[in-house]
């Protein structure tokens, strides 16, 4: 197996045997903030309150990380408010490297304003979010990097939904269908569910449309 099929893999069993997959094939769905509806939330957050899990994936995403960047040249780790913070900070300690906290809102003025922390113009950066559904929040913390000055390197996500259209592309342990193979194998879904789940990642604007979403950004 490669690199990259292990890592999506053993990220895959981790958010399934933490229980932080939830779905529902009835009744009112998920919905993102952008609109989509969806039966499937991943909740990235009870991964931070386990240390096994947490030094797992943060190993694998250095090891993801080096394929992609030169870390040496790397100036800055930025964490997404507020789910992308616990991940950018462990890896700037892993990595040696200053940490900024991006805000959805500015607080006070001036270049930095998005920012808790500081960084030169022109600084290289990795933004580091725990989750990539389809783009907006990612988009609007690369607007605020941007409005600071900074040369974006690249933009990280525990995991990619990979099914809602986007004009960002991220680098990722695992996309949305591994987590579900990885569920499937474990039987954690009943078959309805799975069933509605494998509609969704097939057709994900018409299933959004369906239950009440959106269907295209």
């Amino acid at each position: 197996m490669s690199s990259s099929g292990r890592w999506a893999e053993e990220t895959a069993r981790i958010i399934v045997e933490s229980r932080s997959l939830y779905a529902r094939s009835h009744g009112e769905p998920f919905f993102y903030s952008s609109g989509w509806a969806s039966p499937l939330y991943i909740d990235c957050k009870k991964l931070i309150s386990s240390p096994a899990d947490r030094n797992t994936l943060v190993e694998m995403m250095i090891e993801k990380l080096s394929d992609s960047l030169d870390l040496d040249a790397l100036e800055v780790v930025a964490g997404c408010e507020l789910s992308g913070i616990p991940f950018a900070t462990l890896v700037a300690d892993r990595l040696s490297k200053p940490l900024v906290l991006v805000r959805r809102q500015s607080k006070g003025f001036g270049r930095l304003a998005h920012f808790e922390g500081e960084f030169e113009p022109g600084a290289k950066v990795l933004l580091i979010d725990d989750l990539a559904t389809d783009g907006m929040s990612e988009a609007v913390f690369l607007n605020a990097l941007e409005q600071a000055e900074a040369n974006v390197m690249e933009t990280f996500a525990l995991i990619d939904f990979d099914v809602f259209p986007t004009a960002h592309s991220h680098v990722s342990l695992a996309k949305l269908r591994d987590i579900v193979d990885c569920a499937r194998k474990d039987q954690y879904f009943g078959l309805p569910t799975l069933e509605e789940v494998e509609k969704f990642i097939e057709d994900p604007a018409h299933w959004s449309r369906q239950h009440g979403g959106i269907a295209g950004l």
